[in-house]
């Protein structure tokens, strides 16, 4: 085996920890079973390797350009013809030289052309001789149904025509790991066939050249490398790119792996999918082994019809599964149309949306309500699931295979789960729709004899097959199946039917919302106004005929009518604000002293119990909407007496300075749970709603407060410490 080779200059040696780094594109060397030169546009000779005079004869020197006793007349009328031009001449021109016969091979590496002169063997074959070889194997290839057909039937085509001792079909997954889907090999070989290889068997770097040279040939894995002289390209004064040179010489990472396999030579052909090396087909020998240009090409086409029919067929499997797909989200939609409940409507059985993709389990989630469906997390993880989701602002579809590698905080229950798929559907509602995928579980296997014993080279046990395999089992932990990209767009079209319907619903729920607002505004508040005066007057009625029955009903009707009369006011209000109507603050210059005095005997005349403690002396006048501060002062009032303690007193100050007027109501009671404090100031919020000591609020009062404040410039805080909570409110003057 050869010993491995350097980078170029004072660049670190090659070796494990650097093989996803190494330039292979650059090596400074080619394969001695031909030569190289390159010339730059003015024909001169820029590049050669060190063996090009004792195969090729006598050459220019470098700088110089070709004469007429260098190669043939038709070799440099072909150089010539690409170097006026931007194309290259036939890939198949042979010439014959010092040393024999030569296939010529052209290709450009940035300003320079590449011409390499690959020897041919005595009686080695000609492309005619495999013209009709390879019509049969793409007549044969073609009439193959599925993919794993397609793949067999190429293996034993390219057997045939190279007669390599085994011969392999890869299959990359999403994740860039391979698999051996088909084979053929020599009765004497353990068989390949059902391993798996990590993503890291071959570098990025090694793909974009697999996509760019679909086809590499090492001859001899024992070669010794031919130096180029010089090793940079005079024109950028930079290592010269060998991406596209059939002679390029080979990594040593590459070389210690195939000698520890007892490899001599091999051949890889690209199978290329969308710009994506999707698999490769891979021959070995165990003996040196140069196959024929004409052979090489053949096998090229070959593959190339591989890829042509794999992307096809991968078209119609993509097109079949969003066709089922429809049928399946058609009827899942005409329910929940139908449907009251969204959520019920998902939770019913056939068909249910966990039939869309490949799963183990699902679930739905909108408002905080949760249906689990399968093999799931907890409830509680599915709302954790939501909570990161809307902390990272992740885009609507997020997809992972493996919850461990990206999400690590969420992967306690990574026995149970690996993978997950998240379709936000309803953001204001927090409307998700999850699908999970347990641990991908793999019976991996590197050969048929694991006893069998791997030559261990100087660059470690890492690049022995048993090496490989056991960096394999560590790859595979935590990770579920890879989501195809027909999942990811299912996902996409389910997630948009739920939006329509969420769209229609909501348009529905709004026309009701301006029906009730138009009732409220207008059929109640007459009504509702006449009970109040009639409530009023039997309470003076009862008052003056000391008959306390009428009395204490007269003031249960004007309370009970007071507290209906302000929740229509602020839904009145919360609709002008919704609707981008504002409140219509007018400001005047208003002396705030009065104004709290008046409010404060308006409240304990309500509430004869209520002790409320005033402090607004010297306080001067603002330029405020008096009407709308003094809804401010009575919400917080009214906040302060349903929930903070009655026993003891409220307190209501107003100081001012030359800028701003400040206005603080402070009552004694438990500090409120940090949890609520940001949802604080927002409508309808459920802390509301749920609340014991105030069953009739919705959450609007101090929403309305903070829109008052902001509309007046001011600013609105809360504070909680000693028993005590603390609301500021602080405008300006002018």
């Amino acid at each position: 085996m050869i010993t491995p080779i350097s980078f170029t200059g004072s660049r670190q040696p090659v070796d494990l920890t650097n093989c996803d780094r190494e330039p292979i594109h650059i090596p400074g060397s080619i394969q001695p079973h031909g030569a190289l030169l390159a010339f730059s546009r003015d024909g001169a000779l820029a590049v050669r390797s060190e063996n090009a005079d004792t195969m090729l004869g006598s050459l220019p020197a470098m700088g110089e350009t070709l004469e007429a006793s260098h190669l043939t007349p038709a070799m440099r009328a072909a150089i010539a013809d690409a170097l006026a031009g931007d194309g290259i001449p036939d890939d198949m021109l042979g010439a014959e030289l010092r040393d024999g016969r030569f296939d010529v091979i052209f290709s450009r590496s940035e300003e320079l052309v590449l011409v390499e002169f690959e020897k041919l063997q005595d009686g080695g074959a000609t492309l005619d001789t495999f013209a009709m070889a390879s019509q049969r194997a793409i007549a044969r290839i073609q009439c193959q149904a599925s993919i794993d057909e397609l793949l067999r039937v190429a293996v034993d085509e390219i057997r045939t025509l190279t007669g390599f001792d085994r011969v392999m079909a890869y299959r990359f997954l999403p994740d860039d790991s391979g698999e051996v889907v088909a084979e053929w090999r020599r009765d004497d070989l353990e068989p390949f066939v059902g391993q798996r290889y990590p993503a890291g068997d071959i570098p990025v770097q090694a793909r974009r050249l697999y996509i760019l040279n679909p086809l590499r040939l090492i001859a001899d894995i024992g070669y010794l490398p031919v130096p180029l002289a010089p090793q940079e390209n005079p024109l950028t004064q930079k290592p010269l790119d060998l991406s596209r040179s059939v002679l390029r010489s080979v990594s040593p990472i590459h070389v210690e792996y195939l000698t520890n396999m007892g490899v001599s030579a091999s051949m890889s052909i690209s199978i290329v999918v969308n710009d994506r090396l999707w698999g490769m087909i891979a021959c070995h020998h165990m003996s040196p082994y140069l196959v024929p240009r004409a052979v090489r090409m053949s096998c090229q086409l070959l593959a190339q019809i591989v890829s042509v029919l794999v992307e096809r067929t991968l078209s119609q499997d993509h097109a079949r599964a969003i066709e089922r797909s429809a049928a399946v989200r058609i009827r899942i939609t005409e329910r929940t149309t139908q449907a009251g409940d969204l959520l019920h409507a998902l939770s019913e059985d056939k068909p249910s949306f966990l039939d869309l993709v490949g799963c183990q389990g699902a679930a739905a989630c909108i408002d905080g309500r949760v249906v689990l469906f399968g093999e799931t997390p907890d409830e509680g993880a599915v709302l954790d699931w939501i909570d990161w989701l809307q902390t990272n602002d992740t885009a609507d579809i997020f997809a992972t295979d493996s919850i461990e590698r990206d999400v690590p905080a969420l992967a306690s229950s990574r026995a149970a789960t690996a993978g997950l798929l998240a379709a936000r559907f309803h953001r204001e509602r927090n409307g998700y729709l999850f699908w999970f995928r347990g641990e991908q579980i793999e019976s991996v296997r590197w050969g048929g004899n694991p006893e069998k014993t791997y030559t261990t080279g100087p660059l470690g046990d890492r690049l022995t097959p048993r090496g490989s395999f056991a960096e394999w089992k560590q790859d595979v932990e935590g990770k579920s199946h890879a989501w195809l990209s027909s999942e990811l767009e299912i996902a996409t079209q389910f997630r948009g039917d739920l939006q329509d319907i969420a769209l229609a619903r909501s348009t529905l729920s709004e026309r009701a919302r301006d029906m009730l607002f138009a009732t409220l505004g207008h059929d109640l508040r007459d009504p509702l106004q006449a009970i109040m005066m009639a409530a009023q007057m039997l309470e003076r009625q009862g008052a003056a005929d000391t008959n306390l029955a009428n009395s204490t009903l007269g003031k249960r009707i004007t309370s009970s009518s007071g507290r209906m009369k302000r929740l229509i006011s602020e839904v009145l209000d919360v609709s002008r604000i919704q609707n981008g109507l504002g409140l219509g603050i007018t400001r005047s210059s208003t002396e705030i002293g009065p104004l709290l005095h008046d409010l404060v005997r308006e409240v304990t005349t309500a509430h004869p119990g209520l002790q409320v403690r005033l402090a607004c002396d010297g306080v001067g006048s603002a330029d405020i909407d008096a009407d709308r501060i003094s809804q401010v002062v009575s919400n917080l009032l009214s906040n302060a007496r349903h929930h903070g303690d009655n026993a003891m007193p409220i307190t209501v100050s107003a100081s001012a300075d030359a800028q701003t007027v400040r206005l603080m109501v402070v009552n004694h009671g438990a500090a409120i749970d940090p949890e609520l404090l940001p949802s604080l100031f927002d409508p309808f919020k459920p802390a509301s709603t749920r609340n014991r000591g105030n069953p009739g609020g919705l959450g609007l009062g101090l929403y309305i407060v903070n829109e008052i404040v902001k509309g007046h410039d001011g600013s609105v805080d809360v504070r909680c410490a000693d028993g005590l909570v603390t609301f500021e409110v602080i405008l300006p003057k002018r």
